[in-house]
Order: structure tokens, then sequence, then C-alpha cells
């Protein structure tokens, strides 16, 4: 083998380690100043006094993986859209119901958060 075909399957491999290391950034800019918006809270703090909170619905979040070279779903991707599913709403608070790695067809790996989305107000 030549020293070129060494150094040419060489700079494959690294383009190839590369590629499935390098940071895929799911969500844009503008989404990830939405998720700032959302809060989690605990379903106890629903019936707090100080404030009125109106229900906005279930939402859901998901992660998949769908290819080889993709990195694989995460349990915080799934919440990190379950919180912009949420904002998308019109949400500012979030009780979370529940979160587990599922098999979504298409995916290789996934993850699904569900919760229900609230808009928390201070009382007048």
């Amino acid at each position: 083998m030549s020293v070129t075909r060494i150094t040419s399957n060489l700079i494959l491999i690294m383009l190839l380690v590369g590629c499935q290391t390098a940071p895929t950034q799911r969500f844009s800019d503008a989404q990830l100043a939405q998720l700032d918006t959302v809060s989690f809270v605990r379903p106890y703090e629903l019936s707090r006094n100080d404030v009125s909170f109106s229900p906005l619905g279930e939402v859901t979040g998901e992660s998949c993986q769908t290819g080889l070279m993709q990195a694989p779903a995460t349990e915080e991707d799934a919440l990190l859209a379950l919180k912009l599913a949420a904002a998308e709403r019109g949400a500012n608070v979030l009780v979370l119901r529940q979160c587990e790695g599922v098999a979504i067809d298409g995916c290789r790996s996934a993850w699904m958060c569900i919760g229900d989305a609230h808009q928390m107000q201070p009382l007048q």
C-alpha cells in the first residue's frame, strides 16, 4: 500500500470519526431562548394560593436517533423538546408526568417525555 493511499484512508477515518462525535445543535438560537421562558414545577405547586394557574393541556417532547452516525437520543433532548412544546403553547410552567426510553418507528433510539403545560400569573 502506498503512503498516499494510507494517508487518504487515515483522513477518511478521521473525517468519519469527527462526524460521529461532532455535536449537533438540535435547537435554533431562537428556540433555545424560548426554553428559558418555561420552568418545571412540582404538581403540588399548582395548589399555591399566591398565583393562578391556567392549564394549557398536555405536551410531549421526543428525542430520536434516526441514523447510525447521529448522536443517540437522550432524555435531556426530550426534556428540552418538551419545554419548547410548552413555550409554543404559551406556557411558562410545566409539570413533568413521565420521561422514558421508548421504541418509535424510524428511530434507532428514542426518548419520550410527557407533561402538562400551564400559564402561571400573579394574582391581582
